[in-house]
């Protein structure tokens, strides 16, 4: 059933009309700016949700600037516009994905239609309501002319509707939800940015590791625990499989002996569901020939992988569950890399054995690769993709 969030008392048709007789705005516009800034300023005091304070945090006026100055350093002399109206399908298990391509969008100056999941999502209802509280204030009149935030159900006849309306598409989900929608067709001129089901992982040496003190272990270990749990390690970057260059076991021991202690001191609870699908997914692994050690734990899991065959990363269910794999090198970790893997978290390498590892890999995977703790940052370019690039145009003029 369609649900109208954005705008309010008004027919979705006729919502539709409205939004497609708005001219878009030129990249960067002041009153864009300025919606940002709001928007900034109310989810950093939403302090009991770090995932919405970490989208607060990307909107600083700092980084928009330096967002503003960078696209006008690489435009010079050149005539950029936006694409016209650009249409989000935002995923069920990141409820604050959608404001990052939407906030792009706008910067780059286009109108938007946002459908969000209807399925329920912890931080969805508080985010929704200071976004609709913005949009109704009278300073961004010309923004809320230029927004539609809606849901509806998958059989609807909406998202034909909306993808015949549309310059661009942005598709968040998984792998089955992006080629269901690929079947409904687009607008001959329309692009379509996708983002589907990725697979991360985290790279520690051992060694390195070794050598810190409480204080710095502790520091690491709060890095890690935000990169995983923040969304019950189901964000597409969180680290699943844990690579641990240089076998010193007594370091890697006393890794999960202050992670286990981490995950107390913060009182993180997982839902039962959770907890059992977690330990029959460790049970089903353990008759794999791959599988060389297995530990269940109160509050995670870890299965000692020989390999990690594509299979292996399917069954991963989140929740506190880690796959490791020891590699001698760096380049090493080359030789399990597949297309579908997305980003790495690292501790202990510098630049250069990063830049050895890209070049050794001859799959399509790694598009990120992160220092541990910025595992969930996002920044303009995702999956390869930079947004500002694709949701604008260049108008050549001789």
């Amino acid at each position: 059933m369609m649900q109208l969030f954005w705008p309010k008392n008004i027919e979705f048709e006729v919502a539709i009309e409205q939004l497609s007789s708005n001219k878009p705005n030129q990249p960067f516009d002041q009153e864009v700016v300025a919606f940002t800034q709001a928007l900034s300023k109310r989810f950093l005091r939403i302090r009991e949700l770090p995932e919405v304070v970490a989208l607060g945090y990307w909107l600083r006026k700092a980084n928009i600037i330096e967002m503003k100055t960078a696209f006008e350093q690489s435009t010079v002399r050149k005539v950029i516009r936006a694409r016209g109206t650009i249409f989000h399908i935002a995923p069920s298990n990141v409820d604050t994905i959608f404001v990052y391509s939407w906030m792009l969008s706008l910067l780059a100056g286009n109108r938007n239609v946002i459908r969000i999941s209807s399925k329920e999502q912890s931080g969805l209802n508080v985010l929704l309501q200071v976004i609709i509280e913005e949009l109704a204030r009278n300073e961004f009149q010309k923004i809320a002319n230029q927004t539609i935030i809606c849901t509806y159900g998958h059989k609807e006849n909406t998202t034909v509707l909306l993808s015949a309306a549309c310059q661009t598409r942005v598709i968040w989900g998984g792998d089955e939800t992006i080629s269901a929608i690929r079947e409904v067709p687009l607008a001959p001129l329309a692009n379509e940015l996708a983002f589907p089901d990725r697979f991360s992982l985290a790279v520690l040496n051992s060694e390195i590791i070794s050598k810190l003190d409480e204080v710095q272990l502790d520091s690491l270990i709060e890095q890690f625990y935000n990169d995983v749990f923040w969304f019950d390690q189901m964000a597409c970057s969180s680290p699943r499989l844990i690579a641990w260059c240089e076998e010193n076991q007594q370091a890697i021991n006393r890794f999960w002996s202050s992670f286990e202690q981490k995950i107390q001191q913060k009182q993180y609870e997982l839902m039962a569901a959770t907890q059992v699908l977690k330990y029959t997914t460790t049970l089903m692994l353990a008759t794999e020939s791959n599988v060389e050690n297995l530990r269940n734990g109160t509050y995670f899991s870890r299965v000692k992988l020989s390999d990690v065959p594509v299979d292996v990363r399917e069954r991963h269910c989140g929740g506190g569950l880690f796959y490791e794999y020891n590699v001698d090198k760096l380049e090493d970790l080359a030789d399990v890399l597949i297309d579908k893997d997305q980003t790495i978290a690292y501790y202990g390498f510098e630049r250069n054995e990063l830049e050895s590892l890209v070049d050794a890999i001859s799959s399509r995977g790694i598009d990120r690769i992160v220092p541990i703790g910025k595992a969930l940052d996002f920044t303009g370019v995702w999956d390869g993709q930079n947004f500002l690039t694709s949701f604008t145009r260049e108008v050549i003029i001789i």
